[in-house]
């Protein structure tokens, strides 16, 4: 049942629920065609996979321009001030 107490299982299955929520209030209360809520089902799915196939290619342009900049490119925390250790 620990499951269940995983903060991202917890916030997909509240999603899903709302949004299963919404789509029966559009259809049974405003008279929305079923047609209407499978295009949008099926063009959100779509865009969702877009989303995660652009951060893939994302990803990619990331490690090559990292590596060509090397691997030890001075970074934001190399140009901080000696005296600024740690608290």
């Amino acid at each position: 049942m620990r499951f269940y107490r995983d903060p991202l299982v917890r916030r997909f299955v509240s999603g899903s629920a709302f949004a299963a929520a919404f789509i029966y209030v559009a259809v049974r209360f405003f008279d929305v065609d079923w047609e209407v809520v499978k295009v949008f089902v099926i063009f959100s799915i779509l865009f969702v996979i877009g989303l995660i196939v652009l951060g893939f290619f994302g990803s990619i342009v990331l490690a090559l321009i990292r590596r060509m900049r090397g691997r030890h490119a001075e970074s934001l925390l190399d140009r901080l001030p000696e005296d600024s250790e740690r608290r």
